[in-house]
């Protein structure tokens, strides 16, 4: 049954890990400092959104993901807490956003605080940082709930693009996540008829689960739901 377009959005003083766990699973996601939820993307023409989420301990290695871990395993990663947008990301981040022909955020500041002046962070967010020796060439962040995790921002160097690198650090995400007993990863979601944002699938389709708004329940992903 179609789903009539809807979006909401809330403004927390205050979000502790399990409040953004519940927010999650009822197909909720960050924005700036708020979190909102929405069913369709798109001013001249609508397109259905479908958030995505994984359980962790479901999600087996694939051939695809021993490639990506093979290309990748000279750089070295670091996943830190975040405090402050570093310089190097700022920089790294202006020469991805030349480079992509998509709409994407106007700059790290923009996508974790928008366009206002304010720091002030209510989620606990985690910093990715990629290097190549000592050239960084990715950043990434995510939000940390109790159990759950939700990726925010991946970007790359242009020269690096064959690395799969947005790819890589959702596997960085998901071995923090191990490391630490986190449970349930949130990537955001596949759009209707935008192919590109399909990338998030590749930790296994079969293992993914779509949220269904007029159940509130997570179900299991198909290939059919991308068309309506």
């Amino acid at each position: 049954m179609p789903v009539s377009p809807y979006f909401d959005r809330i403004t927390p003083a205050f979000l502790t890990g399990h409040q953004l766990d519940e927010l999650l699973a009822l197909g909720w996601y960050r924005m700036h400092q708020t979190v909102f939820t929405c069913s369709h993307i798109g001013q001249a023409e609508l397109h259905r959104v479908h958030w995505l989420r994984y359980q962790v301990n479901q999600i087996t290695p694939r051939t695809s993901h021993r490639k990506i871990r093979r290309r990748c395993r000279s750089f070295r990663t670091v996943v830190e807490n975040f405090t402050e947008i570093q310089q190097a990301h700022i920089a790294l981040h202006n020469q991805y956003r030349a480079s992509i022909d998509f709409d994407g955020a106007g700059s790290i500041h923009e996508c974790l605080f928008g366009d206002d002046n304010s720091t002030h962070n209510i989620f606990n967010t985690k910093c990715i940082s990629v290097f190549d020796g000592d050239k960084l060439v990715a950043g990434g962040y995510f939000d940390v709930g109790a159990i759950a995790v939700a990726s925010i921002l991946h970007f790359y160097h242009p020269n690096h693009a064959g690395y799969s690198l947005g790819k890589w650090m959702m596997l960085a995400t998901l071995d923090y996540m191990r490391e630490n007993n986190l449970q349930i990863y949130y990537p955001g979601y596949v759009v209707q008829g935008v192919p590109k944002m399909n990338y998030k699938l590749f930790l296994g389709i079969a293992h993914a689960r779509y949220f269904d708004p007029q159940t509130f329940e997570w179900k299991i992903f198909n290939d059919s739901i991308l068309l309506t």
